[in-house]
């Protein structure tokens, strides 16, 4: 079975990183979804390490590409990709990409 490992680099876009997650939760294959949030201050916090559905990590870095770089590292997929928090897979993305592997 292909595991999806997606990597989401945050900070402050609260509102967009829960569309961003609900889409990637709702692709219907085995997925490991990272957050590599750099310390929101806007109320981010307040529900993401609850979020049953991501691995969240909370930790200052040097911008999204080393936000990215750290969630890779914390990857364990057979599919690596990133989506910025302010994206969203469209319904069955993921499953034509592990369909076509």
């Amino acid at each position: 079975m292909v595991r999806f490992s997606i990597i989401t680099p945050s900070y402050r876009n609260s509102a967009w990183l829960k569309l961003c997650i609900a889409s990637v939760a709702d692709q219907q294959v085995e997925v490991e979804h990272i957050i590599q949030d750099a310390g929101s201050d806007d109320g981010t916090l307040d529900w993401l390490l609850q979020d049953k559905r991501v691995r969240a990590f909370v930790e200052k870095d040097q911008g999204m590409y080393d936000g990215i770089n750290r969630g890779l590292r914390r990857a364990g997929g057979d599919i690596l990709a990133y989506l910025n928090c302010d994206e969203q897979y469209l319904p069955g993305a993921l499953r034509a990409v592990r369909d076509f592997f």
